[in-house]
């Protein structure tokens, strides 16, 4: 890259902190710590709904999990969703509970004759896919979830993320033994990045690296220079003699990621009524999604436009395409999501010795 194009992008990195900041978006939010799992609609204020995988309740021992293939990983690892609905406490802003359930994405023809997507919520899927990445000095099994609302409804007086179709992506990095490291959230639109690590692994960087650098509260996070850094939002406590799968509680409205927690200790009774089950499809049903009516079947994704969301255009790209942003808040193909004001993509092995302090050997 020339010292140019690499000044730009600095550039653009410092003008989107200030948009940022300026804008009130606070990039940091508290997350719910691990007694959540015990009492989880609580922790969620009382208002939501628990997707489960029909094999919420297996449990394998750290043998068969180390000798599973990826798609028996991807089944056996499918989260548990705390998806927290309707308004929360104190919110001036009333929407339907049905903006903050996940389901099946189809595509239907609008007045104009375009294709849009469409979310039916009578449906709750999770779509996932498992595979093989080249990160640090080996290849490591990557399990991604992905879940689809049918909108981002408005919350603020001015909110600029309000549009149709919302989303929420669940990556998780396993170890050699297929036990997991790293746990990832974001939303399809590359917004709400979040880190959840192994509580091993942060244990493992302080013994590398010492303490947290200056203004981190983890030994794993990493000071950038000129770039926005990564948050390490939380640790996670699974089980070494029988690996768990996570629970992620989700927001109401934005859809923003509360918490990573093992779900070893998940209370099933106090969850009561609320659970709904969830079938795990894979990805690539999104690219021959069923079109209303017709019989035929269409990607979801706009491959005229970097495999964006028919349909799901923000008023947020207007504002940010000023410093170079790509279509700031339009959900994408997992293959075409954009990081921190396009500053990283998505599946850039690099990332994690980029903006991580991986302690040697873990990957």
């Amino acid at each position: 890259m020339s010292k140019q194009k690499k000044k730009y992008r600095r550039l653009q990195t410092l003008v989107g902190i200030t948009v940022l900041l300026l804008g009130g978006c606070n990039v940091t939010w508290p997350m719910l710590p691990a007694t959540a799992v015990r009492a989880p609609i609580e922790a969620i204020e009382g208002q939501g709904t628990v997707y489960a995988p029909p094999s919420a309740n297996e449990n394998w021992p750290a043998a068969q999990v180390a000798s599973a293939s990826p798609d028996q990983l991807l089944y056996y690892y499918s989260p548990i969703l705390v998806q927290q609905q309707g308004t929360k406490t104190g919110e001036k802003y009333l929407w339907s509970p049905e903006d903050d359930s996940i389901g099946k994405a189809t595509l239907s023809y609008n007045e104009k004759g375009l294709l849009v997507t469409q979310i039916d919520t009578s449906q709750p899927t999770v779509y996932g896919f498992a595979k093989q990445s080249p990160l640090g000095t080996a290849q490591h099994t990557q399990l991604t979830y992905v879940v689809w609302y049918p909108r981002h409804p408005r919350t603020k007086m001015i909110d600029i993320e309000a549009a149709p179709i919302d989303s929420g992506v669940l990556r998780i990095t396993l170890d050699g033994q297929n036990q997991p490291l790293l746990y990832e959230s974001v939303l399809a639109c590359g917004c709400y990045h979040k880190v959840f690590a192994e509580s091993r692994v942060e244990t493992a960087a302080a013994q590398a690296y010492g303490p947290p650098e200056s203004g981190k509260h983890f030994s794993l996070e990493k000071n950038s220079s000129m770039k926005l850094d990564w948050e390490v939002a939380g640790l996670v406590d699974t089980p070494r003699d029988q690996p768990t799968r996570p629970v992620v509680f989700v927001s109401a409205g934005e859809h923003r990621n509360l918490g990573v927690h093992s779900s070893a200790s998940f209370n099933w009774a106090s969850a009561g009524g609320r659970v709904r089950p969830y079938r795990l499809a894979p990805y690539y049903e999104l690219t021959a999604a069923p079109i209303a009516d017709t019989g035929q079947q269409a990607s979801i994704f706009n491959a005229e436009n970097d495999q964006q969301v028919l349909g799901a255009d923000r008023l947020e790209k207007y504002i940010f395409m000023w410093i170079g942003t790509d279509d700031a808040g339009h959900p994408r193909r997992d293959d075409e999501i954009l990081l921190h004001f396009d500053q990283s993509q998505w599946n850039d092995p690099a990332n994690y010795s980029n903006y991580l302090r991986i302690p040697p050997g873990l990957l």
